[in-house]
Formats: structure tokens, C-alpha cells, sequence
């Protein structure tokens, strides 16, 4: 039910209280007459309309259907009524025509145009002015027809302050909406929640049934996918994915253009596979503009739309309701627009990164690849365990960034083909902190921060340089240093050529519940013997050695 018809059937409910003061003042003034048979059974009459406008006014469906109109028609009943006893009627001269003024102010308030305010003005004054023409100016029919219309002016006046006193709320309110979205846009970093909050908001404060939000995939500029999707009752059936061009959101994002469509008919409109009552449907593009550099014209690009259904057929047909659910739009737009923007820096960014640890890698032939193989290994792992994929990302930033503070170490001690002397180990020791330090001031995740830091860290805190020990180590950091000292025995160095495989398994099962942790073992051993494993160290075992299981 729409904001306008809740404040039409509370206004009317107030309505039916004021009927109610107006059968107490008709049985007050009427009481000697209660004993004749026609006034009682008239009064009862009344009263029971009232009671069924009540009931009718309390279900808002039948209000809806058929209660709107019953009100009206009571109202015309009780000045008929009122008008015929007190000029035709056995109440002449007694002035019962005054309680006709409650129901003629009533229509003014309620009504939402002027023709039943005028319908009932002038059923109220055909009596008087019979009354008066027929007695050639009667004071009191005159009294009574310029009291009502004066009555009916009142109700108009009031009724167009109630219209401005709502518009400025509705104003308020839609303000308010817009405020608390923009907000929760510059508080959240999840896109998601953001879309799905903002569109909670909109279908509530148009009165939509249900509403989703589709935007345009990352692989396919010509496909949409259902990013939110929000109903007032619930779940329900609403459009996984669309090509563009397809249904009104297709359509809407082809031309960059809001779709509405309104259906006078009592069908049902069934669009984009969704059957829930609708009867009215609008779709608004979600269009940002990209930035194109200094001196360039900056173009508008579409990435999705916003499409809400209505019970209505006049659902989002006030021009307010569409400017309210443009800016939301564009808010949204804004949202995504920045979203992919931060992506494609991170990603880029990233991408920096990774290649700044080849290169430094590209110095000692002998550990080139190193983290890119500890990072296939750590994955595989990590999957095998059941990381989510979030887990697995900062996993696998984590493990090609966690020797880039070799960058502080010297070639001489790197590419050293010998044993490092105590003083050249304790140089050497310090990479892990030279990575943090640099990689800590560029917005990295707290877990690929860790990974950098302590990834030769040992369960009994043997390791460096922090010592952590037992709990202290996350799942994502023990994978680490598993995959990296596997790594570092399964692969050439310059003092030594590829150990046996079976002679590294047994080196991390004797070290399983001291150094590593022994449930990342067993699961290495598991991924062992996969093409996978094996593909990722054909260049290390390139004597075709057969795998220990």
C-alpha cells in the first residue's frame, strides 16, 4: 500500500471518529424520538454503516477495493439524511442540518480532488435552497446554505495545508534517504552491503515490492548479473543474469535511459521471469563518469541499472519518486564506478609488486621462481584445506611478496656458493623485516603483512625474527612455511643440487609438531603426486625422478 493511501485511510479512520461524534449529537438532539419506529431503525442504520466502514477501513485490501468509495457514499448519506430532517423533516427548527458541517469537512480533507468535496456541498444545500425559494429567503435556509459552503471552503484550505504538510515530510523524508545512503556509501568498503542497503532504502521509500540490482560483468560488457536483489515479503524469483538489450534492465542499459512501464489493466505484468502481482515496473541505468585526464573529455559509461516493481499502476509515476531513485542511482553508479577504479590500482599495483620480486629474484639464478613456486604450493595446499577464496588471495600476495626484502641484501651474500659465515646469516636474517618495512606503508592486508614478516617462523618459536610460537601462528602463515622450506630442499642452490624427494618428506616429518605444523605436512604429501605439483618443479627435477608418496 502507497505512503498516499496509508495517509488517505488514516485520514478517513479519523473520519469514521467524527461520524461517531456525529450519531452521538444525532441521538442527543433526537432522543424524544427514539420510541417511534422509523428514527430507531434509521439511527441503527447508521450505526451499523459505521461499523462496516470501520472493519472496511481496517483491512487496507478492501479499503483499497471497495472502502474508499463506501466512505464517500456514507458521507453523502449522513447530509442527505441530516438536510431532509431538518427542513422536511420533524426536526424543523431545531437546526440538526449544523452536523452536516463534520462530514462536509471530512470530504475535504479526505478527497484527492475537489469533485467530491463540490458532489457533497451541493447534496447539502439542495434542501435549504428549495426551503429558502419556497419560503422566499427563509433566514435559516440561507444561514444554512452559506454555512455549509463556507464549511466546504474550510475543508478545501485544510486539505491543500495537509497536501503541503505531507509534501514537505515526503520531502524530508526522501532527503533523509538519500543523506543515509550517501553516508553508509562513505562509511562501508564492502560494495555489496552498500548496494544492498541502498536498495532496501529505495524500494521502501517508494513503496515498491520488490527490487534488484543488476550490474554489468567484469568478463562480459554485454552481460548483467544480479549484484542485490531485496523484496518486502521475502525471497523471490528475480533474474540471475541478462544480456543487454534484454527485458526493461537490458533495455534501460542499452540507452541509458530510466523504463518505466504502468499497466491500467487488472493483469498482471510478468517481466524478466518475476510473477509477484506487479502492475508497474521502472528501471533507472546506473551511469558514471570516468575521469579521462587532464585536457580530455570525460564519457559516460553505463555499468548497471536499478530496477523496482510496484502493486500499484501508479507506482513511481510521481516525478518525485523518479528523482529520488535517479540520485540514487547515481550514488550507486558513483559506488561501483570507484570500486572498479580501486580494483584496477590494486590490481595494478599488485602487478608492480610481483614484478619488482622477479626481478629481484632474476639476480641468483639459483632461487629464480622461488616464490612463485612457494606461492603455487602454498595454494594448492591452502585449497586442499578449504581456505575461502579471500584466504587464498592474501595467500598468494603474501608468498610472492615474502622475499622482496632481499632487496637489502647484498649480492655477495646472496648468490654466496658457500656457508654463510654468523655474521652473513644475521644479515641475511633481517630480509623478513626489510620486506615488512617496505611493503607496510603501501595498504597491504594485516595477513600478507605477516606472511612477509614472519614467514620463517617455527611452531616451538625456534624461528625469526619474532619468535612466535604454537597459536600464535594463523593457518595461512603455517602453509608458509611448509611450502617455503619445501621449496628451499626440493629446488638447486648454489652450495648444493636437488635433494631426493624422499629424503624432503622425511626432513618435514621429523620436523612436524616442532618446526611445522603436522597437519599442513600430511596435506603436502597429499598434493605431492599431482600433475600439478609436478608441473610447477619440471624445471627442479629435471632428472625425472619418480616421486615418493
Amino acid at each position: 500500500m502507497s505512503k498516499n493511501s496509508q495517509q488517505q485511510l488514516a485520514a478517513e479512520q479519523i473520519g469514521l471518529k467524527i461520524r461517531w461524534v456525529l450519531l452521538a449529537g444525532i441521538a442527543i438532539i433526537g432522543f424524544p424520538k427514539f420510541s417511534e419506529a422509523w428514527f430507531s431503525c434509521g439511527f441503527a442504520l447508521l450505526g451499523i454503516s459505521n461499523i462496516v466502514g470501520w472493519q472496511a477501513c481496517g483491512r487496507p485490501a478492501v479499503y483499497a477495493k471497495f472502502g474508499r468509495h463506501l466512505m464517500a457514499a456514507l458521507r453523502l448519506l449522513d447530509v442527505l439524511a441530516l438536510t431532509s430532517l431538518s427542513f422536511v423533516g420533524p426536526f424543523q427548527g431545531e437546526n440538526l442540518w449544523l452536523l452536516t458541517i463534520p462530514a462536509i469537512l471530512s470530504e475535504g480533507l479526505i478527497s484527492r480532488t475537489m469533485a467530491p468535496v463540490i458532489r457533497l456541498t451541493i447534496a447539502a444545500v439542495l434542501l435549504p435552497a428549495y426551503h429558502a425559494a419556497t419560503l422566499r429567503g427563509d433566514s435559516a435556509s440561507v444561514s444554512a446554505i452559506s454555512t455549509m459552503v463556507a464549511a466546504a471552503f474550510v475543508g478545501v484550505v485544510l486539505r491543500g495545508y495537509r497536501d503541503r504538510e505531507q509534501a514537505l515530510q515526503a520531502r524530508d523524508e526522501r532527503l533523509d534517504t538519500v543523506l543515509n545512503c550517501a553516508a553508509a556509501l562513505a562509511a562501508s568498503t564492502d560494495l555489496k552491503s552498500m548496494i544492498a542497503h541502498t536498495l532496501k532504502a529505495c524500494t521502501k521509500e517508494l513503496d515498491a515490492s520488490c527490487g534488484y540490482v543488476m550490474l554489468t560483468s567484469d568478463e562480459d560488457s554485454n552481460t548483467l548479473r544480479t549484484e542485490s536483489a531485496y523484496s518486502v515479503e521475502g525471497e523471490f524469483d528475480f533474474p540471475k543474469t541478462l544480456e543487454v538489450g534484454a527485458g526493461i534492465t537490458g533495455y534501460a542499459v542499452k540507452m541509458g535511459q530510466p523504463i518505466a512501464i504502468h499497466n491500467s489493466d487488472d493483469e498482471q505484468l510478468e517481466i524478466e521471469g518475476i510473477s509477484l502481482g506487479a502492475r508497474s515496473i521502472v528501471s533507472v541505468p546506473l551511469v558514471a563518469r570516468n575521469y579521462m585526464g587532464p585536457a580530455q573529455a570525460s564519457n559516460e559509461q553505463v555499468l548497471g541499472a536499478i530496477t523496482l516493481l510496484g502493486n500499484a499502476e501508479d507506482s513511481f509515476a510521481n516525478p518525485h519518486d523518479m528523482q529520488l531513485l535517479r540520485s540514487l542511482a547515481a550514488l550507486v553508479a558513483e559506488a561501483v564506478s570507484n570500486a572498479h577504479m580501486e580494483e584496477r590500482q590494486r590490481t595494478t599495483f599488485l602487478m608492480t609488486l610481483e614484478t619488482l620480486a622477479k626481478s629481484l629474484e632474476a639476480r641468483d639464478v639459483y632461487t629464480r621462481g622461488h616464490s612463485q613456486r612457494v606461492s603455487d604450493v602454498s595454494l594448492m595446499i591452502g585449497e586442499r584445506m578449504g581456505l575461502t577464496a579471500e584466504a587464498l588471495e592474501e595467500l598468494r600476495v603474501g608468498t610472492i611478496l615474502h622475499d622482496i626484502g632481499k632487496i637489502g641484501v647484498p649480492d655477495s651474500i646472496l648468490n654466496k656458493p658457500g656457508k654463510l659465515t654468523d655474521e652473513e646469516f644475521i644479515f641475511m636474517k633481517s630480509h623478513p623485516v626489510i620486506g615488512y618495512e617496505i611493503c607496510s606503508p603501501l595498504g597491504l592486508s594485516e595477513g600478507v603483512l605477516m606472511i612477509i614478516r614472519n614467514h620463517h617462523e617455527k611452531l616451538d618459536g625456534s624461528g625469526y625474527p619474532d619468535g612466535l610460537k604454537g597459536g600464535e601462528l594463523p593457518l595461512s602463515l603455517r602453509i608458509v612455511c611448509v611450502a617455503d622450506a619445501f621449496d628451499a630442499m626440493s629446488s638447486r642452490r648454489p652450495y648444493r643440487d636437488v635433494m631426493a624427494t624422499s629424503r624432503v618428506l622425511a626432513e618435514l616429518s621429523a620436523g612436524a609438531g616442532v618446526q611445522f605444523d603436522p597437519v599442513v605436512v600430511e596435506m603436502l604429501k597429499e598434493v605431492l603426486p599431482t600433475e600439478r605439483m609436478k608441473t610447477c618443479y619440471f624445471s627442479q627435477w629435471f632428472d625425472g625422478e619418480e616421486m615418493a608418496a
